[in-house]
């Protein structure tokens, strides 16, 4: 055998060596893709029912949001009807709540208290005070 020979055996098994160890990366290779896919599977799968219970409770917050909605309308219908009433409502019942006072001094035989009095008091009480100011 020649060196040639030998030279061509050591390239010959080199070869069978590195198609070898090739095949074997590529049966790995193709394993692990086949793992892959499959979490990829169960990744989506997970992903879809997550997508669609999120979903579910997108349409279950509109909905809230919608009723809430309707409620906060209505409540600020009802403040201003309360407003619109509130007020001829108050004015009625100070009217009524004079005319019964009025009413029960008259039975009563007392005489009308004198309200434009009250102001005259007050500047009489603030002459005083003024003269007392001078005074000292």
């Amino acid at each position: 055998m020649s060196t040639s020979d030998v030279l061509a055996i050591v390239a010959s098994t080199v070869l069978v060596i590195i198609v070898a160890v090739l095949a074997v990366v590529l049966v790995l290779l193709t394993q692990t893709l086949r793992e892959l896919r499959a979490a990829l599977e169960v990744l989506e799968q997970d992903a879809l029912a997550l997508l669609d219970d999120a979903r579910s409770s997108v349409e279950d917050a509109a909905t809230e949001i919608d009723r809430v909605e309707r409620l906060v309308t209505s409540a600020e219908r009802l403040g201003e009807a309360k407003r619109a009433i509130a007020t001829p409502v108050v004015k009625v019942m100070a009217f009524g709540t004079g005319v019964s006072r009025a009413a029960q001094r008259l039975r009563e035989g007392e005489p009308r208290p004198a309200s434009p009095a009250r102001p005259a008091r007050r500047s009489q009480a603030r002459s005083q005070s003024k003269g007392r100011r001078s005074a000292s």
